[in-house]
């Protein structure tokens, strides 16, 4: 195994030296220099390796303990610790990070819905071959909620949000379980677009075609429902949007 990088600290501009002190550590952490468990150099050991005050340096590791890559530990193996975050708290933080990304930028609805179609496409091949009778149930449950019809809009699209995550968690695969998340926070927007044109029926009826295909492992029948599933949602969006055209609406022109 090769040695772990050794931490090499960069000067400090003038301002928001806590702020640099703190984006030098996480990527030397990123980087490997310290591993998940291992202890961070003290207050008095940054204050002097950055030529800086002491609360300066305790501010930094604030900064950082803030992001969820390190804790503070008290007592006499007391100090700061890097931590291996866990996947909601992974997808916590991307959340933040996304919604903002998608807000403030220039993020179309057709972007959204490609990434959708090719990654949740994945998902469901993956969740076929992979899923378990707990898999079943956590899809099985949200599905057969949403056919009460008179729940109000919000209710239902929450369910059939949770159908779908329940189906990317079948997957087994944690990387495309975070992406997918990315995909999903936008959701409650691009669905504004066309949700009073959807037959909530319909779309019951679909889901219930996505699981049969996967309860029965069939992944070619689940991905064939998932198509027919899309290709309804892609010509309800189109009669939603007849007067503009799908690439040029932008998220952060739509209500979530």
């Amino acid at each position: 195994m090769a040695p772990a990088p050794k931490f090499v600290a960069s000067a400090l501009r003038r301002t928001d030296a806590s702020g640099q002190i703190a984006r030098q550590l996480r990527t030397a952490i990123s980087e490997g220099v310290w591993q998940p468990g291992e202890r961070l150099p003290t207050e008095v050991q940054l204050a002097e390796t950055f030529e800086v005050a002491r609360a300066t340096a305790r501010e930094a590791l604030k900064l950082l303990a803030a992001t969820g890559i390190v804790e503070s530990v008290r007592g006499s193996a007391g100090g700061t610790y890097v931590t291996s975050p866990s996947a909601n708290q992974v997808a916590g933080q991307l959340s933040d990070s996304l919604r903002l990304w998608y807000r403030s930028g220039d993020v179309s609805v057709r972007e959204v819905d490609e990434a959708r179609r090719i990654l949740e496409g994945q998902c469901i091949a993956l969740a076929a071959e992979r899923r378990d009778e707990e898999d079943l149930e956590a899809i099985r449950v949200p599905l057969e909620a949403s056919r009460d019809a008179s729940l109000d809009w919000p209710a239902w699209l929450d369910l059939d949000t949770e159908f779908h995550t329940a189906i990317t968690r079948a997957s087994g695969n944690r990387i495309l379980e975070l992406s997918m998340t990315s995909v999903h926070m936008m959701r409650p927007a691009t669905n504004s677009v066309f949700v009073r044109y959807l037959d909530r029926a319909r779309v019951v009826e679909q889901h219930t075609e996505i699981l049969e295909g996967i309860e029965a492992k069939d992944a070619g029948m689940a991905e064939a429902a998932f198509d027919r599933h899309i290709a309804y949602l892609d010509q309800t969006r189109v009669r939603a949007l007849a007067d503009r055209r799908v690439q040029d609406v932008r998220l952060r022109d739509l209500s979530s």
